[in-house]
């Protein structure tokens, strides 16, 4: 059930995010995330752990989406207080998937080769989708913006799954709900 409600949960946020952002609610989104982080943070076992792995999400998303946006690979509605940096709702999406490692994505920590064909595959699909619902918008042409960002995710993803498998996190049950 814990896997069932991590992942509705993760999906759920994800979808009002990009549409919080792209109606330019960037609170709104943050909120939709905030709201799962803190689901997350009180079902695990150890909370303390998770919350490293968000941060560590957090740093690594923040890094890679300011990359994109100073490559001009991509541009998001409802920009950050930085120019040139990384949204906050971006970043907190991050915040909001790392969630998933230790639960509904464990299976991928034993199988990084197959970790990162879902990130090289997944991250892109995620993005073209965002783009679709209007949360931001793609460089052209799409299909190198969705390629960099591919091989972006495959370095990524992985490194972060790594992090999670070397900390030994979600060896413990969580409690129930």
């Amino acid at each position: 059930m814990r896997i069932a409600i991590n992942a509705v949960a993760f999906y759920a946020a994800w979808l009002a995010a990009v549409l919080f952002a792209a109606k330019g609610w960037p609170l709104a989104s943050i909120g939709s995330c905030g709201a799962v982080i803190a689901l997350h943070l009180w079902m695990a076992e150890r909370s303390g752990i998770e919350a490293a792995h968000i941060v560590a999400a957090a740093v690594t998303g923040f890094a890679l989406e300011t990359l994109l946006l100073q490559a001009g690979l991509a541009t998001y509605a409802s920009g950050g207080p930085l120019d040139g940096a990384a949204p906050a709702w971006v970043v907190f999406l991050w915040m909001a998937f790392a969630t998933l490692f230790n639960c509904s994505l464990a299976w991928l920590k034993p199988r990084l080769w197959l970790a990162i064909v879902f990130a090289f595959v997944g991250g892109p699909a995620s993005y073209w989708a965002g783009a679709k619902l209007g949360a931001m918008e793609l460089a052209q042409p799409v299909w190198i913006s969705l390629g960099v960002i591919g091989v972006l995710w495959a370095i990524a993803f992985p490194s972060l799954m790594v992090l999670t498998r070397l900390t030994g996190a979600g060896d413990a049950p969580a409690r129930e709900t």
